[in-house]
């Protein structure tokens, strides 16, 4: 039998079980007709539904600006097409790039010049195509000591099966004034310019990313939610008398995370080395959390034959990192050769499947996660596949 005989909505379903995007897209390179399915808008909605593009490697933030592919060499992917070398150059003695953030295919990059905080540039990339966009420099006072900025999504990022790209992205910026922080959003697409948005607290630490807003704990039980779609900000207030909360943060013991039925888990490590995961109740008011599950992580590493050792902590930078239902967790292995030295490990726990992902290396600094590009680009990213069939034409 054929290829030919197989009816176009067999087809169509088979071709949404391909496990990894990077196999759709050598898929596409197979033939003509097995590519105009595949680029179809709704074909690349439903399979994004069905699997989130794989991380291709991850960017360190050290002064080469490393990339580490997560799967080379299996996947064919030449890790040297991923080199940050297509950015505009600035002279060493001016300042240097500095990652940012980064999610999906796109990394957040600023120019930092020492002590001239206020001239910094910011350029989005897309490492895999490269294609930068330069940002506006955001306007800043000679008060400003610090700011937080992240990648968001755009606005017709649900049109794109819910991935971020060069034509449709946001950034967020914090900027903190002493006690006082100020929100500001620069949408690409639009008036190609910063703009205010309200924001009351005086201290902002991300705990987790959830439902398609990012968390921050404020202090004193209050939780600031960042809308990501609407770029406006909401809060809500943890219960009192079930946790020190303001404790946790400091101990770096509390996060947010996403359910797979759509709801928001607080979740809280424990002392004996566990964790507690509260859900909200439905239709309850602000404070009407529940314990829904305890989770012996001691007892659990074990069972997967994972090095763990007290104390441990949550992560939650880059939130990049996150996925839905899982926390990122930071543990030690203890090294007791001629001289006893601790490394440090970081693990994804799934907390609804308990399923478990080593993480890369917390020593090398901070990892930036890159996806391949959504929806794929089919013509660029062929040419980075060690793909030995015909090529659509």
């Amino acid at each position: 039998m054929s290829m030919d005989a197989i009816p176009l909505d067999l087809l169509e379903v088979i071709l949404l079980l391909v496990a990894w995007p990077i196999f759709l897209v050598r898929a596409a390179s197979t033939c003509r007709q097995w590519r105009r399915i595949i680029a179809r808008p709704d074909f690349l909605w439903r399979f994004r539904c069905l699997h989130r593009p794989p991380v291709t490697g991850y960017y360190y933030d050290t002064t080469q600006r490393f990339f580490s592919p997560s799967w080379w060499p299996n996947s064919g992917v030449d890790g040297r097409r991923f080199a940050l070398d297509f950015l505009p150059a600035h002279h060493p003695m001016h300042g240097a790039w500095r990652l940012r953030d980064s999610r999906g295919s796109l990394l957040l990059l600023d120019h930092y010049k020492h002590r001239d905080d206020a001239s910094r540039g910011m350029v989005v990339c897309e490492p895999v195509t490269r294609r930068f966009q330069k940002i506006r420099p955001l306007a800043q006072s000679a008060r400003c000591y610090n700011t937080a900025a992240f990648l968001l999504d755009g606005d017709n990022a649900q049109q794109a099966a819910g991935g971020i790209s060069m034509s449709s992205f946001k950034v967020l910026c914090l900027v903190y004034y002493g006690k006082h922080i100020e929100a500001r959003v620069f949408t690409w697409g639009e008036s190609y310019s910063w703009r205010d948005t309200s924001i009351d607290s005086e201290s902002m630490n991300v705990i987790g990313v959830a439902m398609g807003s990012i968390h921050w704990y404020a202090g004193r039980r209050k939780v600031v939610t960042l809308d990501q779609r609407s770029a406006e900000f909401s809060s809500f207030t943890l219960p009192a008398g079930t946790e020190d909360w303001d404790s946790l943060v400091n101990q770096h013991r509390l996060a947010v995370t996403a359910s797979r039925d759509g709801g928001v888990r607080i979740v809280v490590g424990v002392a004996c080395g566990g964790m507690k995961v509260f859900a909200r109740l439905p239709g309850g008011g602000s404070c009407e959390w529940v314990l829904r599950k305890w989770i012996p992580l001691s007892s659990f590493m074990a069972i997967h034959g994972l090095p763990w050792r007290e104390p441990w902590y949550f992560s939650h930078l880059p939130i990049s990192n996150h996925r839905t239902g899982a926390v990122l967790i930071v543990t030690t292995r203890m090294s007791l050769s001629q001289e006893p030295t601790t490394t440090p490990l970081m693990f994804r726990v799934d907390i609804e499947t308990m399923a478990v992902e080593q993480m890369p290396d917390p020593n090398l600094g901070t990892a930036y996660p890159c996806e391949l590009p959504w929806p794929p680009v089919f013509r660029t990213i062929t040419k980075m596949i060690d793909d030995h069939g015909d090529r659509a034409t």
